[in-house]
């Protein structure tokens, strides 16, 4: 099992390629013993190949390099082979065959997908694999997030200027959701500090628990978010850094929403913690007069 979470790094290295590249973001290895014998990731729209699947590409090398007899090898996917790579798994002959997200979460997150779990084209076809789900489970499934997804579409190019662009039409949806939510402070006498954390909360999904309050005051009220981030996740897919990406793309939007709800909130983020250079990103609400 140690050596299959080692070969879904690359595994996932090269789903992290292809979505970089504007591929699908699958990765595939096939290895023999504690070799890697071939390495790569799906190809289908830069090649225009509906067919070109990391475990069809993979299988390919492989068996260039050894013959198409591949009875001694295993077989490591970032997702559940679908029903053609199944296939191809078995007239290969390959005998290990382990995958991280599986084709029912895929389907549960959206996205199309035969419906027809590879264990299942194994059996009838008396094709005996020692078969391995869940590897890297969670770190694979990120990769077909759906909210992951479009975060790396929308910033596969983005420039400062692209991302400025963003953030004013993200500012008005901010803006327009406070003011639907009825959430603007009518007493001076409230805990506005409060009120815009609870209302970033609610607008962003995230239960207090994954965004705890590490410190506050009269002032201010600085918090240690450490929930599930699309855009960090993106970020990382694509090599970005996050300190321009969210200085660009978040800060300003989150800054209206709170200022939507009383114009004396402010927001600040302290960029020597924001993730993945730190375990959490350390942000501040805050009052001026």
């Amino acid at each position: 099992m140690a050596d299959l979470k080692k070969f879904m790094l690359v595994a996932i290295a090269e789903a992290e390629t292809s979505l970089r590249q504007g591929d699908c973001g699958f990765g595939a290895v096939i290895f023999s013993g504690h070799e890697i014998v071939a390495k790569t990731h799906d190809t289908e729209k830069t090649d225009g190949d509906p067919t070109a699947h990391a475990e069809l590409k993979a299988i390919r090398q492989a068996a260039a390099k050894l013959g198409p007899d591949l009875s001694g090898c295993g077989i490591v996917t970032t997702h559940e082979p679908c029903p053609m790579c199944s296939t191809a798994i078995v007239w290969a002959g390959i005998g290990t065959v382990a995958f991280g997200c599986s084709i029912h979460s895929a389907i549960q997150q959206g996205r199309k997908r035969i419906d027809l779990p590879c264990g299942e084209i194994f059996e009838p076809a008396n094709h005996d694999v020692d078969l391995h789900a869940g590897v890297s489970q969670s770190r694979c499934e990120t990769l077909y997030n759906s909210e992951v997804r479009n975060q790396v579409n929308m910033l596969r190019d983005a420039d400062k200027n692209s991302l400025c662009q963003l953030a004013d039409k993200l500012k008005l949806k901010r803006q327009k959701w406070v003011r639907q939510q009825n959430l603007q402070t009518e007493s001076t006498n409230e805990d506005v500090l409060n009120k815009g954390y609870r209302a970033l909360l609610l607008k962003l999904g995230i239960p207090p628990d994954e965004a705890p309050i590490i410190d506050k005051d009269k002032k201010q009220l600085v918090f240690a978010s450490k929930n599930f981030c699309p855009t960090l996740e993106a970020c990382k897919i694509l090599q970005l850094d996050t300190r321009f990406v969210c200085r660009h793309l978040t800060e300003g939007p989150t800054e209206a929403l709170l200022k939507e709800i009383d114009p004396r909130l402010r927001f600040r983020r302290d960029y020597t913690t924001l993730r993945p250079n730190g375990t959490y990103c350390k942000e501040t609400i805050f009052l001026v007069p």
